[in-house]
C-alpha cells in the first residue's frame, strides 16, 4: 500500500471518527449497517457522495420514508 493511500485512508478514518463522536455526544449509536457503510468509505470503496447515497438507501430500507410536519397554519 502506498503512503498516499495510507494517508487518504487515515484522513477518511478521522472524518468518520469525528462524525461518530458528534453523534455519540448526542447519546446515539449508529447501527451495525451504518457502521459497515462508514467502513466502506474508510476503505476507499465509496466516495463521500456514494456513502451519502448508501446511507439514504439504508435509512429508507430500515426505517421507511420519514414524514416531517410542515410549518403550515390551519
Amino acid at each position: 500500500m502506498s503512503v498516499l493511500i495510507d494517508h487518504e485512508q487515515a484522513t477518511r478514518a478521522r472524518e468518520i471518527e469525528n462524525a461518530l463522536a458528534s453523534v455519540r455526544r448526542e447519546g446515539l449509536e449508529p447501527s451495525a449497517g451504518a457502521k459497515a457503510i462508514f467502513q466502506s468509505y474508510v476503505d476507499g470503496e465509496l466516495t463521500m457522495e456514494q456513502m451519502g447515497a448508501a446511507m439514504d438507501r439504508y435509512a429508507d430500507q430500515e426505517y421507511g420514508p420519514v414524514r416531517l410536519p410542515r410549518n403550515e397554519r390551519p
